[in-house]
């Protein structure tokens, strides 16, 4: 019940059936991820802002929190090899984006991308909105 307030709610998948085709299995996620999610579908990110917004998530996940993260796209073969180098690889699109990015922009990004919290008011949103236009384009996202 308590999920069902947060991150836009919760969905309700069914995850097996049984012989005759009645479910056995339900699983419930959250409806948004993250507050990138959120945002995304609340119109207030554009795409690119919005991939660029994930990248560095996902970067930040892996280099400051050590975190397992998973990239968009094929995930069938696991291979060890890379799996040591993304630590360094997500270290590395960290300082390339903290050299792009303003200090303010920075901040608000390693807020709502790295720990999921509320950009705030309309000023911290339009620099999330610099700070991440500035990621899309240093990235090539468009």
């Amino acid at each position: 019940m308590e999920r069902q307030h947060q991150q836009g709610g919760v969905k309700s998948e069914v995850v097996d059936r049984d012989l005759r085709g009645n479910v056995y299995q339900r699983r419930h996620r959250a409806v948004y991820e993250c507050m990138l999610d959120s945002y995304h579908a609340q119109g207030n990110l554009t795409q690119s802002e919005y991939e660029a917004g994930m990248k560095f998530r996902r970067a930040y996940l892996r280099a400051v929190f050590r975190m397992a993260v998973e990239d968009e796209g094929d995930s069938s073969a696991y291979d060890p090899e890379m799996a040591l180098l993304m630590v360094p690889i997500s270290e590395q699109l960290l300082r390339d984006a903290y050299a792009t990015m303003t200090q303010p922009q920075q901040m608000v990004a390693i807020a709502v991308c790295g720990h999921d919290q509320n950009a705030g008011n309309s000023d911290r949103i339009e620099t999330l909105h610099r700070g991440l236009e500035r990621l899309a384009t240093l990235w090539k996202i468009r």
